[in-house]
Protein backbone atom coordinates (compact mmCIF):
# COMPACT_ATOMS: atom_id res chain seq x y z
CA UNK A 1 0.00 0.00 0.00
CA UNK A 2 2.97 2.33 -0.45
CA UNK A 3 1.19 3.80 -3.47
CA UNK A 4 -1.81 4.79 -1.36
CA UNK A 5 0.31 6.50 1.26
CA UNK A 6 2.37 8.28 -1.35
CA UNK A 7 -0.61 9.61 -3.28
CA UNK A 8 -2.40 10.85 -0.18
CA UNK A 9 0.19 13.62 0.03
CA UNK A 10 0.86 14.42 -3.59
CA UNK A 11 -0.07 17.90 -4.92
CA UNK A 12 -0.69 18.86 -8.53
CA UNK A 13 1.18 21.67 -10.21
CA UNK A 14 -0.22 25.01 -9.10
CA UNK A 15 -2.52 26.84 -11.49
CA UNK A 16 -3.78 30.40 -11.49
CA UNK A 17 -7.24 31.02 -10.07
CA UNK A 18 -9.32 33.93 -11.29
CA UNK A 19 -9.56 36.72 -8.74
CA UNK A 20 -12.90 37.93 -7.48
CA UNK A 21 -15.43 37.46 -4.70
CA UNK A 22 -16.29 33.96 -3.55
CA UNK A 23 -19.51 32.76 -5.19
CA UNK A 24 -21.28 29.89 -3.51
CA UNK A 25 -22.59 27.19 -5.79
CA UNK A 26 -26.35 26.77 -5.87
CA UNK A 27 -25.86 23.07 -6.56
CA UNK A 28 -23.03 22.26 -4.15
CA UNK A 29 -24.25 21.75 -0.58
CA UNK A 30 -20.61 21.78 0.53
CA UNK A 31 -21.44 23.15 3.98
CA UNK A 32 -23.90 20.30 4.61
CA UNK A 33 -22.35 17.04 5.77
CA UNK A 34 -24.34 14.04 4.65
CA UNK A 35 -26.17 11.90 7.17
CA UNK A 36 -27.45 9.13 4.92
CA UNK A 37 -26.71 5.45 4.42
CA UNK A 38 -23.85 5.96 1.96
CA UNK A 39 -20.64 6.50 3.89
CA UNK A 40 -17.92 4.79 1.83
CA UNK A 41 -17.71 5.05 -1.96
CA UNK A 42 -15.29 3.67 -4.52
CA UNK A 43 -14.94 5.76 -7.68
CA UNK A 44 -13.60 3.75 -10.60
CA UNK A 45 -11.84 6.08 -13.03
CA UNK A 46 -9.70 9.15 -12.31
CA UNK A 47 -10.54 11.13 -15.39
CA UNK A 48 -12.03 14.57 -14.92
CA UNK A 49 -15.59 13.25 -14.32
CA UNK A 50 -14.51 10.65 -11.76
CA UNK A 51 -12.23 13.20 -10.07
CA UNK A 52 -15.08 15.73 -9.86
CA UNK A 53 -17.47 13.21 -8.34
CA UNK A 54 -14.80 12.05 -5.87
CA UNK A 55 -14.04 15.66 -4.87
CA UNK A 56 -17.71 16.52 -4.33
CA UNK A 57 -18.38 13.39 -2.27
CA UNK A 58 -15.25 13.89 -0.19
CA UNK A 59 -15.93 17.51 0.67
CA UNK A 60 -19.29 16.49 2.11
CA UNK A 61 -17.65 14.04 4.48
CA UNK A 62 -17.99 10.82 2.53
CA UNK A 63 -15.06 8.39 2.65
CA UNK A 64 -13.88 8.14 -0.95
CA UNK A 65 -11.49 5.70 -2.60
CA UNK A 66 -10.50 6.83 -6.10
CA UNK A 67 -9.17 4.02 -8.31
CA UNK A 68 -7.49 4.12 -11.71
CA UNK A 69 -5.37 1.61 -13.57
CA UNK A 70 -2.90 4.34 -14.56
CA UNK A 71 -3.49 7.63 -12.76
CA UNK A 72 -5.31 10.97 -13.06
CA UNK A 73 -6.18 12.12 -16.59
CA UNK A 74 -4.35 9.20 -18.20
CA UNK A 75 -6.79 8.75 -21.09
CA UNK A 76 -9.32 11.13 -22.68
CA UNK A 77 -9.16 13.70 -19.88
CA UNK A 78 -5.43 14.19 -20.29
CA UNK A 79 -5.60 14.43 -24.06
CA UNK A 80 -8.72 16.52 -24.59
CA UNK A 81 -9.16 19.76 -26.51
CA UNK A 82 -10.94 20.95 -23.34
CA UNK A 83 -13.30 23.52 -24.87
CA UNK A 84 -15.94 24.34 -22.25
CA UNK A 85 -19.11 25.00 -24.20
CA UNK A 86 -22.86 24.79 -24.67
CA UNK A 87 -23.43 25.29 -28.35
CA UNK A 88 -25.90 24.93 -31.20
CA UNK A 89 -25.22 21.24 -31.88
CA UNK A 90 -25.99 20.20 -28.28
CA UNK A 91 -29.44 18.68 -28.60
CA UNK A 92 -31.96 17.96 -27.15
CA UNK A 93 -32.57 21.10 -25.13
CA UNK A 94 -32.11 19.22 -21.84
CA UNK A 95 -28.52 18.45 -22.89
CA UNK A 96 -27.86 22.09 -23.81
CA UNK A 97 -29.31 23.12 -20.44
CA UNK A 98 -27.10 20.67 -18.53
CA UNK A 99 -24.00 22.00 -20.30
CA UNK A 100 -25.07 25.59 -19.64
CA UNK A 101 -25.34 24.85 -15.92
CA UNK A 102 -21.85 23.38 -16.02
CA UNK A 103 -20.43 26.59 -17.50
CA UNK A 104 -21.82 28.41 -14.46
CA UNK A 105 -20.41 25.77 -12.13
CA UNK A 106 -16.90 26.29 -13.54
CA UNK A 107 -16.95 29.88 -12.27
CA UNK A 108 -17.87 28.62 -8.81
CA UNK A 109 -15.49 25.66 -8.89
CA UNK A 110 -12.55 27.98 -9.47
CA UNK A 111 -13.26 29.55 -6.06
CA UNK A 112 -12.62 26.25 -4.26
CA UNK A 113 -10.17 24.34 -6.45
CA UNK A 114 -6.84 25.60 -7.75
CA UNK A 115 -7.68 25.59 -11.47
CA UNK A 116 -7.03 27.93 -14.36
CA UNK A 117 -10.03 28.67 -16.60
CA UNK A 118 -9.57 30.93 -19.60
CA UNK A 119 -12.85 32.65 -20.47
CA UNK A 120 -12.31 34.00 -23.99
CA UNK A 121 -15.48 32.95 -25.79
CA UNK A 122 -15.46 30.93 -29.00
CA UNK A 123 -15.44 31.50 -32.76
CA UNK A 124 -16.69 28.81 -35.11
CA UNK A 125 -17.05 28.82 -38.90
CA UNK A 126 -16.73 26.59 -41.94
CA UNK A 127 -15.77 27.25 -45.55
CA UNK A 128 -19.09 25.96 -46.88
CA UNK A 129 -22.41 27.64 -47.58
CA UNK A 130 -24.24 24.55 -46.35
CA UNK A 131 -22.39 24.51 -43.02
CA UNK A 132 -22.76 28.28 -42.64
CA UNK A 133 -26.53 27.91 -42.96
CA UNK A 134 -26.55 25.03 -40.49
CA UNK A 135 -24.56 27.01 -37.93
CA UNK A 136 -26.71 30.11 -38.44
CA UNK A 137 -29.92 28.17 -37.87
CA UNK A 138 -28.45 26.55 -34.78
CA UNK A 139 -27.40 29.90 -33.38
CA UNK A 140 -30.91 31.28 -33.92
CA UNK A 141 -32.34 28.30 -32.03
CA UNK A 142 -30.15 28.66 -28.94
CA UNK A 143 -30.68 32.42 -28.93
CA UNK A 144 -34.31 31.60 -28.12
CA UNK A 145 -32.93 29.88 -24.99
CA UNK A 146 -31.12 33.09 -24.08
CA UNK A 147 -27.64 31.93 -25.10
CA UNK A 148 -25.17 34.81 -25.69
CA UNK A 149 -24.32 33.69 -29.24
CA UNK A 150 -24.39 35.63 -32.51
CA UNK A 151 -23.42 35.32 -36.16
CA UNK A 152 -20.81 37.99 -36.91
CA UNK A 153 -18.90 39.11 -39.99
CA UNK A 154 -15.14 39.03 -40.51
CA UNK A 155 -14.81 42.72 -39.61
CA UNK A 156 -16.18 41.99 -36.14
CA UNK A 157 -13.92 38.93 -35.87
CA UNK A 158 -10.90 41.11 -36.60
CA UNK A 159 -11.97 43.46 -33.80
CA UNK A 160 -12.24 40.52 -31.44
CA UNK A 161 -9.10 38.71 -32.59
CA UNK A 162 -6.60 40.97 -34.43
CA UNK A 163 -4.16 38.09 -34.97
CA UNK A 164 -6.72 35.75 -36.51
CA UNK A 165 -7.19 35.41 -40.28
CA UNK A 166 -10.38 33.47 -41.01
CA UNK A 167 -9.34 33.01 -44.68
CA UNK A 168 -13.03 33.23 -45.54
CA UNK A 169 -15.90 35.67 -45.96
CA UNK A 170 -18.31 33.30 -44.22
CA UNK A 171 -20.20 34.43 -41.15
CA UNK A 172 -18.77 33.25 -37.85
CA UNK A 173 -20.59 32.02 -34.74
CA UNK A 174 -19.40 34.03 -31.73
CA UNK A 175 -20.30 32.88 -28.21
CA UNK A 176 -19.07 35.17 -25.47
CA UNK A 177 -19.48 32.92 -22.42
CA UNK A 178 -17.37 29.90 -23.37
CA UNK A 179 -13.85 29.05 -22.33
CA UNK A 180 -11.18 26.40 -21.96
CA UNK A 181 -8.96 24.68 -19.41
CA UNK A 182 -5.90 22.50 -19.36
CA UNK A 183 -7.62 19.13 -18.87
CA UNK A 184 -4.79 17.30 -17.12
CA UNK A 185 -4.04 20.15 -14.71
CA UNK A 186 -7.74 20.51 -13.87
CA UNK A 187 -8.17 16.80 -13.19
CA UNK A 188 -5.11 16.66 -10.96
CA UNK A 189 -6.30 19.74 -9.03
CA UNK A 190 -9.63 18.01 -8.32
CA UNK A 191 -7.80 14.92 -7.09
CA UNK A 192 -5.58 17.05 -4.85
CA UNK A 193 -8.62 18.76 -3.34
CA UNK A 194 -10.26 15.39 -2.73
CA UNK A 195 -7.15 14.27 -0.87
CA UNK A 196 -7.23 17.42 1.26
CA UNK A 197 -10.78 16.52 2.29
CA UNK A 198 -9.57 13.08 3.42
CA UNK A 199 -10.12 10.97 0.32
CA UNK A 200 -7.77 8.20 -0.80
CA UNK A 201 -6.29 7.70 -4.26
CA UNK A 202 -4.98 4.31 -5.33
CA UNK A 203 -2.93 4.47 -8.53
CA UNK A 204 -2.17 2.31 -10.38
CA UNK A 205 -4.91 -0.15 -9.47
CA UNK A 206 -6.63 -2.39 -11.99
CA UNK A 207 -10.18 -3.40 -11.09
CA UNK A 208 -10.48 -7.16 -11.46
CA UNK A 209 -14.03 -7.76 -10.20
CA UNK A 210 -16.99 -5.99 -8.61
CA UNK A 211 -19.47 -8.10 -6.66
CA UNK A 212 -22.53 -7.54 -4.48
CA UNK A 213 -22.71 -8.59 -0.85
CA UNK A 214 -25.82 -8.42 1.31
CA UNK A 215 -25.54 -4.72 2.09
CA UNK A 216 -22.31 -3.63 0.41
CA UNK A 217 -20.12 -4.04 -2.68
CA UNK A 218 -16.66 -5.57 -3.00
CA UNK A 219 -14.25 -3.97 -5.47
CA UNK A 220 -11.32 -6.31 -6.11
CA UNK A 221 -8.17 -4.74 -7.54
CA UNK A 222 -4.62 -5.96 -8.09
CA UNK A 223 -3.65 -3.85 -5.04
CA UNK A 224 -6.30 -4.93 -2.52
CA UNK A 225 -10.03 -5.46 -2.12
CA UNK A 226 -12.27 -2.63 -0.92
CA UNK A 227 -15.69 -3.01 0.72
CA UNK A 228 -17.90 -0.01 0.04
CA UNK A 229 -21.51 1.12 0.19
CA UNK A 230 -21.61 2.30 -3.43
CA UNK A 231 -19.48 2.13 -6.57
CA UNK A 232 -19.26 5.00 -9.06
CA UNK A 233 -18.37 3.79 -12.54
CA UNK A 234 -16.64 6.67 -14.32
CA UNK A 235 -14.20 4.53 -16.26
CA UNK A 236 -14.12 6.36 -19.59
CA UNK A 237 -13.29 4.04 -22.47
CA UNK A 238 -13.26 1.07 -20.08
CA UNK A 239 -16.86 1.63 -18.99
CA UNK A 240 -18.24 -1.26 -21.07
CA UNK A 241 -15.78 -3.63 -19.41
CA UNK A 242 -16.73 -2.47 -15.91
CA UNK A 243 -20.44 -2.54 -16.80
CA UNK A 244 -20.08 -6.19 -17.77
CA UNK A 245 -18.47 -6.94 -14.38
CA UNK A 246 -21.49 -5.57 -12.51
CA UNK A 247 -24.00 -7.33 -14.79
CA UNK A 248 -25.53 -4.18 -16.26
CA UNK A 249 -26.73 -6.01 -19.36
CA UNK A 250 -25.97 -3.30 -21.91
CA UNK A 251 -23.00 -1.51 -23.37
CA UNK A 252 -22.86 2.23 -22.77
CA UNK A 253 -20.37 3.54 -25.33
CA UNK A 254 -19.34 3.02 -28.93
CA UNK A 255 -15.80 1.88 -29.83
CA UNK A 256 -13.45 4.70 -28.79
CA UNK A 257 -12.01 6.94 -31.48
CA UNK A 258 -8.62 8.72 -31.30
CA UNK A 259 -7.89 12.43 -31.36
CA UNK A 260 -4.47 14.04 -31.53
CA UNK A 261 -3.82 16.99 -29.22
CA UNK A 262 -0.69 19.15 -29.39
CA UNK A 263 0.27 21.41 -26.49
CA UNK A 264 2.93 24.08 -27.00
CA UNK A 265 5.22 25.70 -24.51
CA UNK A 266 4.03 29.14 -23.31
CA UNK A 267 3.94 31.80 -26.02
CA UNK A 268 3.12 35.51 -26.10
CA UNK A 269 -0.61 36.18 -26.02
CA UNK A 270 -1.99 35.86 -29.55
CA UNK A 271 -5.53 34.56 -29.37
CA UNK A 272 -8.27 34.95 -26.77
CA UNK A 273 -11.16 32.82 -28.03
CA UNK A 274 -11.44 29.12 -28.74
CA UNK A 275 -11.22 28.79 -32.53
CA UNK A 276 -12.98 25.94 -34.33
CA UNK A 277 -13.06 25.73 -38.11
CA UNK A 278 -12.95 23.43 -41.11
CA UNK A 279 -9.49 21.90 -40.77
CA UNK A 280 -8.25 22.82 -37.29
CA UNK A 281 -9.16 23.94 -33.80
CA UNK A 282 -7.05 25.68 -31.19
CA UNK A 283 -7.06 27.93 -28.12
CA UNK A 284 -4.53 29.64 -25.89
CA UNK A 285 -4.54 29.28 -22.12
CA UNK A 286 -3.92 32.13 -19.72
CA UNK A 287 -0.39 30.85 -19.05
CA UNK A 288 0.45 31.14 -22.77
CA UNK A 289 0.32 27.48 -23.75
CA UNK A 290 -1.57 26.78 -26.97
CA UNK A 291 -3.67 23.62 -27.34
CA UNK A 292 -4.30 22.46 -30.90
CA UNK A 293 -6.42 19.61 -32.20
CA UNK A 294 -6.29 17.72 -35.46
CA UNK A 295 -9.41 17.43 -37.60
CA UNK A 296 -8.19 14.98 -40.28
CA UNK A 297 -7.65 11.94 -38.05
CA UNK A 298 -4.99 9.24 -38.47
CA UNK A 299 -4.17 7.78 -41.91
CA UNK A 300 -6.21 4.64 -42.69
CA UNK A 301 -3.16 2.43 -43.28
CA UNK A 302 -2.60 -1.10 -41.95
CA UNK A 303 0.39 0.18 -39.98
CA UNK A 304 -1.65 2.90 -38.23
CA UNK A 305 -4.61 0.60 -37.62
CA UNK A 306 -2.37 -2.02 -36.04
CA UNK A 307 -0.72 0.58 -33.84
CA UNK A 308 -4.03 2.08 -32.69
CA UNK A 309 -5.48 -1.30 -31.64
CA UNK A 310 -4.03 -1.00 -28.15
CA UNK A 311 -5.47 2.50 -27.52
CA UNK A 312 -2.05 4.12 -27.03
CA UNK A 313 -1.75 7.62 -25.54
CA UNK A 314 1.68 8.29 -27.00
CA UNK A 315 3.44 7.81 -30.33
CA UNK A 316 5.83 4.88 -30.89
CA UNK A 317 8.68 7.32 -31.41
CA UNK A 318 9.41 10.95 -30.59
CA UNK A 319 10.32 11.58 -34.22
CA UNK A 320 6.89 10.50 -35.43
CA UNK A 321 5.20 12.58 -32.72
CA UNK A 322 7.15 15.69 -33.70
CA UNK A 323 6.36 15.18 -37.40
CA UNK A 324 2.67 14.89 -36.63
CA UNK A 325 2.74 17.90 -34.31
CA UNK A 326 4.48 19.99 -36.98
CA UNK A 327 1.67 19.16 -39.40
CA UNK A 328 -0.99 20.15 -36.87
CA UNK A 329 0.77 23.43 -36.10
CA UNK A 330 1.32 24.18 -39.78
CA UNK A 331 -2.41 23.88 -40.45
CA UNK A 332 -3.29 26.19 -37.58
CA UNK A 333 -0.62 28.70 -38.65
CA UNK A 334 -2.67 29.45 -41.76
CA UNK A 335 -5.03 31.25 -39.39
CA UNK A 336 -2.53 32.56 -36.80
CA UNK A 337 0.88 32.93 -38.50
CA UNK A 338 2.72 33.36 -35.18
CA UNK A 339 2.13 29.67 -34.47
CA UNK A 340 5.06 28.79 -36.75
CA UNK A 341 7.37 29.76 -33.87
CA UNK A 342 5.71 27.35 -31.42
CA UNK A 343 7.83 24.96 -29.36
CA UNK A 344 6.12 21.68 -28.56
CA UNK A 345 5.53 20.68 -24.95
CA UNK A 346 3.49 17.52 -25.53
CA UNK A 347 1.83 15.46 -28.25
CA UNK A 348 -0.90 13.13 -27.00
CA UNK A 349 -3.49 10.75 -28.37
CA UNK A 350 -6.83 10.86 -26.59
CA UNK A 351 -9.47 8.13 -26.85
CA UNK A 352 -12.96 9.54 -26.66
CA UNK A 353 -15.75 7.62 -24.86
CA UNK A 354 -18.87 8.39 -26.92
CA UNK A 355 -22.15 7.00 -25.52
CA UNK A 356 -24.33 4.95 -27.86
CA UNK A 357 -26.72 7.83 -28.60
CA UNK A 358 -24.20 10.62 -27.98
CA UNK A 359 -25.82 11.69 -24.71
CA UNK A 360 -24.45 11.20 -21.17
CA UNK A 361 -25.35 8.19 -19.05
CA UNK A 362 -25.69 9.37 -15.45
CA UNK A 363 -27.28 7.88 -12.35
CA UNK A 364 -28.11 4.69 -10.48
CA UNK A 365 -29.61 1.87 -12.59
CA UNK A 366 -32.93 0.75 -11.16
CA UNK A 367 -31.73 -2.87 -11.41
CA UNK A 368 -28.45 -2.23 -9.57
CA UNK A 369 -28.84 -0.19 -6.37
CA UNK A 370 -25.42 0.75 -5.07
CA UNK A 371 -24.01 1.42 -8.54
CA UNK A 372 -23.76 4.93 -10.00
CA UNK A 373 -22.92 5.37 -13.70
CA UNK A 374 -21.15 8.38 -15.21
CA UNK A 375 -20.27 7.89 -18.88
CA UNK A 376 -20.12 10.78 -21.32
CA UNK A 377 -18.35 12.60 -24.10
CA UNK A 378 -17.45 16.22 -23.33
CA UNK A 379 -16.50 15.18 -19.83
CA UNK A 380 -14.39 18.32 -19.49
CA UNK A 381 -17.43 20.54 -20.03
CA UNK A 382 -19.76 18.46 -17.87
CA UNK A 383 -17.49 17.52 -14.95
CA UNK A 384 -18.43 20.36 -12.55
CA UNK A 385 -22.20 19.95 -12.77
CA UNK A 386 -22.10 16.15 -12.89
CA UNK A 387 -19.86 16.06 -9.84
CA UNK A 388 -22.21 18.29 -7.84
CA UNK A 389 -25.42 16.55 -8.87
CA UNK A 390 -24.02 13.03 -8.55
CA UNK A 391 -23.00 13.81 -4.97
CA UNK A 392 -26.53 15.08 -4.25
CA UNK A 393 -28.16 11.97 -5.71
CA UNK A 394 -25.77 9.61 -3.90
CA UNK A 395 -25.66 11.28 -0.48
CA UNK A 396 -29.11 12.88 -0.25
CA UNK A 397 -31.03 10.05 -1.92
CA UNK A 398 -32.78 12.35 -4.38
CA UNK A 399 -33.39 12.05 -8.10
CA UNK A 400 -32.42 15.32 -9.80
CA UNK A 401 -34.79 16.28 -12.61
CA UNK A 402 -31.96 17.93 -14.56
CA UNK A 403 -30.53 14.44 -15.12
CA UNK A 404 -33.78 12.65 -15.96
CA UNK A 405 -33.09 12.42 -19.72
CA UNK A 406 -29.72 10.77 -19.15
CA UNK A 407 -30.61 7.57 -17.30
CA UNK A 408 -29.37 4.18 -18.51
CA UNK A 409 -32.92 2.81 -18.78
CA UNK A 410 -33.34 4.58 -22.15
CA UNK A 411 -31.26 1.83 -23.77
Amino acid sequence: MDRRKFLSGVGAAACMTAAGPVVRSAFAADAVMHAGKINRVAVVGAGIVGASIAYNLSKRGCEVILLDKQGPAAQASGNSFAWINATYFDTPRSYFTLRSHSLDEYHRLAQDVDIQVHWGGSLEWYDSAVREKEVSEGVRRIQTYGAPTWMVDTMRVKELEPNLNTRSDRKVAWCSREGAVHPGDTTRALVDRMLEFGGTAVFPATVMAISKRSSSWLVETDVETFEVDLVVVAAGIAVNEISAMIGLGTKLIKPATPGVIVTTKPMASMINAVVYTTDTHFHQLSDGRVILGEKAGPPATDQHLAYLTGHPNAYPSEELAMEHAARVISTAAKYVPQFVDAEIENVGVGWRPLPLDGLPVIGQPKSLPGIYLAAMHSGVTLAPIVGHLAAMEILDGVSVDLLSDFRVERF
